[in-house]
């Protein structure tokens, strides 16, 4: 029994050890899919606390208290708002003395529609009892387009900017909706292996903001180039990212006052990639930085599993304060929806 318990807690440790892979690293298959599972370690881990207990094992005891307490500290960051890049946000924020005349407020909203089969009515629903200004959407088809016009999206989101149809689309197309008329827009604002990048350029009394809806490639469908498609986001808000093949005419034009990122990343905080990319875009999750818990998106309305990891995301640019953020549920797709309230001071 020992032995057992000794092979288990190993096994564990160097699941945990993942997430300290240099960024770049964890573009193989099966990693992408065992860093994405590390926040569900807690659980087994107190079941071999229990079981060391019982047999009274306690060198055993000792290592898987270890453990569970550094999964444990894992989760705290979404409670006290640390992780990459989040304390130089939250420190500028709570420093910053703003102008209420400058001070503007964006509602916005991502969902995956799990290749065009969410639900329109409820997705127009969400919208209108949000207020939302920005709807970013990951695996649209023309279908779907469609049966949003018919609900009556477009009277309250009339401004469609739609990503460029390529051969890897990654279930379908990314799109953006806005309240407002854009300044700018892009169908396909970066390079990438996957799903075209729209951008749009809104303007707020704080200033001009560059919004995006992105879906790099799922790992299943190539590790490699998930890992490059998420290095690459950070070139939304005018980072120097040094991948082959970049250059001057992948970014997105002029670098707006604030930028914010949304869609199905693929990833969670426990991907070095991911971590590397926000620290290089200089980038925030919005759900790490407002520290009041996970928000997990996936699987959802699958074989009645609860939704378990956190992998859609809104991404916000220094400066920005994150007012709200809750997750929300649409019928007809596997992912759960988010929904935030966005200072922008």
């Amino acid at each position: 029994m020992n032995t057992l318990l000794w092979i288990f807690l190993t096994l564990i440790a160097l699941w945990m050890a993942l997430r300290y892979l240099p960024a770049g690293a964890d573009r193989h298959r099966p990693l992408v899919e065992l860093i994405a599972l590390i926040d569900l370690l807690s659980a087994p881990l107190l079941a071999l606390l229990v079981w060391a207990i019982l047999i009274q094992a306690w060198p055993q005891t000792a290592l898987a208290l270890v453990e569970l307490t550094l999964v444990s500290v894992w989760h705290l960051g979404y409670r006290t708002g640390s992780g990459p890049r989040s304390v130089i946000g939250r420190s500028e924020n709570r420093n910053r003395v703003s102008d209420p005349a400058s001070v503007a407020t964006l509602s916005v909203m991502t969902l995956n529609c799990r290749y065009g089969k969410a639900d329109p009515q409820s997705i127009v629903d969400q919208v209108r009892r949000h207020h939302i200004d920005i709807l970013a959407l990951q695996e649209v088809d023309s279908s779907l387009l469609n049966r949003l016009e018919k609900a009556g999206l477009r009277a309250t989101l009339p401004h469609l900017v739609e990503g460029s149809p390529t051969e890897v689309d990654n279930g379908g197309r990314n799109v953006l909706f806005s309240r407002t008329t854009p300044e700018d827009s892009r169908r396909a604002a970066i390079d990438l292996e996957a799903s075209s990048v729209p951008t749009m350029r809104v303007n707020t009394a704080a200033g001009p903001v560059r919004l995006a809806s992105v879906h790099p490639r799922s790992p299943q469908r190539g590790a490699r180039q998930w890992g490059q498609g998420i290095e690459r986001l950070a070139l939304i808000n005018g980072a120097e990212v040094p991948t082959e093949g970049t250059s001057s005419e992948d970014r997105p034009g002029t670098k707006p006052a604030f930028t914010i990122i949304m869609g199905d990343c693929n990833a969670n905080i426990h991907h070095p990639t991911f971590r590397s990319m926000l620290t290089a875009g200089n980038l925030l999750d919005a759900s790490l930085s407002l520290g009041r818990g996970l928000h997990p998106t996936f699987p959802y309305q699958v074989m009645g599993l609860p939704p378990m990891i956190e992998i859609d995301h809104i991404l916000i640019s220094q400066g920005i304060r994150v007012g709200s953020l809750h997750a929300i549920g649409v019928p007809g797709t596997d992912h759960r929806g988010l929904v935030a309230d966005l200072i922008l001071p």
